[in-house]
């Protein structure tokens, strides 16, 4: 056949692509989160982190006992393969994937190699690894190795021990940072991101530790003294999909000391309560923008601050929602737009009810309080004028509060 017939081969070179794809824009917890998807809708029922310092040279490691892998029909090598799902392809409701790309580019953007090891009842166990220095000195196309059993960190005999399971090793973690307190920092922020995004099967089944401790799940809808469900409405243009409108409770309706707390919380999400404002749009259970925003179709305001619309939508819908490789962001339907507008709308308008009440109620309050600090008293007998702090002033008003306050009494001696 002549090149008119067939066409010209196009094939990219693999260290280029596999270099370019090292800068989709995957944040560490990010791409934390992109390994968990696949653990989830491998059905794993506990995954764990490990993050190791190990003497300045780190290395990350998931494991999870989900159904796992064999060599059998090159299935752990399909794994390693970009693209390996096409994304119209029906899935599972319970698939949090998307597009065959997640294991490689969420790896591949902090280590440049990364291990597989894994496990499928009845089979024997197989280990593969995408090593972008093997495959530029080799300059073969696209070829995995076979790791030795001393660059597996022990996993490997964990995993041989489960009936099944996966563990993927970031053994060249070359992206991680280089000194240990931001290391560790680091740590806590992916645990804070993970507790977020997962957090309803966090709620449920799912156990996943870090470093051996268990992560708690936050949502960004605070309960107990946080939020209240307004309405809730499918969306007309797309009935399996449904929103939901919350109103937070006025700052002044909070406990003191939820600030300082130093257990992560929905009060203190990200960049702080006032930013929280926003769209959480949920695909799956996976929350997909955990840092909240309007996603373009209002602009933040101190009005809105009180006001939480929730979003939820199946993964049959991921075209019409725009989602990208990193599972961070998804767009609003053009056919969608007006109707949530007016659905945020309301929301945004009981948030700022809401917002005035709580500024009237604190004027009240201060209003009722003396706030002269020092107060005066004429004695006429000396023709003199004596100070005194004034008890009611609200600098004091701790003072007198709790088990180890002072009574007034004590405070005027």
């Amino acid at each position: 056949m002549s090149v008119d017939e067939i066409g010209e081969d196009f094939s990219p070179e693999p260290i280029n692509l596999l270099q370019a794809n090292r800068n989709i824009g995957y944040s560490i917890e990010e791409a934390v989160a992109d390994l968990i998807d696949n653990s989830v809708a491998a059905e794993s029922k506990v995954i764990e982190l490990d993050f190791s310092w190990n003497n300045g040279q780190p290395y990350f490691a998931l494991l999870d006992d989900g159904r796992g892998m064999t060599e059998k029909n090159n299935e752990l090598a399909n794994c390693f393969r970009l693209g390996s799902r096409n994304p119209l392809e029906e899935r599972a409701s319970n698939d949090l994937g998307r597009f065959g790309f997640g294991l490689k580019t969420a790896s591949l953007s902090q280590s440049s190699s990364f291990i597989v090891i894994s496990k499928k009842e009845n089979y024997d166990l197989s280990v593969r690894s995408l090593d972008l220095d093997f495959i530029a000195k080799q300059n073969i196309g696209w070829r995995l190795r076979i790791p030795k059993n001393s660059e597996c960190f022990g996993y490997d005999k964990l995993i041989a021990s489960q009936a099944t399971g996966t563990a993927v090793i970031w053994n060249n973690w070359d992206r991680c940072p280089t000194q240990e307190n931001d290391f560790f920092e680091l740590i806590e922020t992916v645990e804070n991101y993970i507790s977020v995004c997962f957090h309803r099967f966090l709620e449920k089944r799912l156990i996943i530790k870090s470093n051996g401790i268990p992560i708690k799940g936050i949502s960004p809808i605070p309960s107990g003294q946080g939020a209240v469900l307004k309405s809730q409405l499918p969306l007309v243009s797309h009935s399996t999909a449904i929103q939901y409108a919350y109103l937070i409770q006025h700052p002044s309706k909070w406990l003191d000391d939820y600030e300082s707390i130093l257990q992560f919380n929905s009060f203190r999400l990200f960049e702080g309560f006032d930013r929280q404002q926003g769209i959480y749009i949920y695909r799956c259970d996976r929350l997909l923008t955990p840092k909240g925003g309007w996603l373009g179709v209002i602009k933040q305001s101190n009005s809105a601050k009180l006001a939480r619309v929730v979003i939820d939508y199946p993964n049959d819908a991921d075209a019409l929602w725009s989602l990208d490789i990193t599972k961070t962001s998804a767009k609003i339907p053009f056919e969608f737009k007006s109707e949530i507008t007016k659905f945020i709308r309301k929301s945004k308008s009981a948030s700022n009810s809401k917002v005035v009440r709580g500024k009237r109620q604190q004027r009240n309050e201060l209003g009722r309080i003396d706030s002269t600090i020092w107060s005066e008293r004429d004695d006429k007998e000396i023709y003199s004028k004596s100070y005194y702090i004034n008890p009611n002033h609200q600098l004091f008003k701790s003072v007198f509060e709790g088990r180890d306050g002072i009574s007034h009494k004590e405070f005027k001696s």
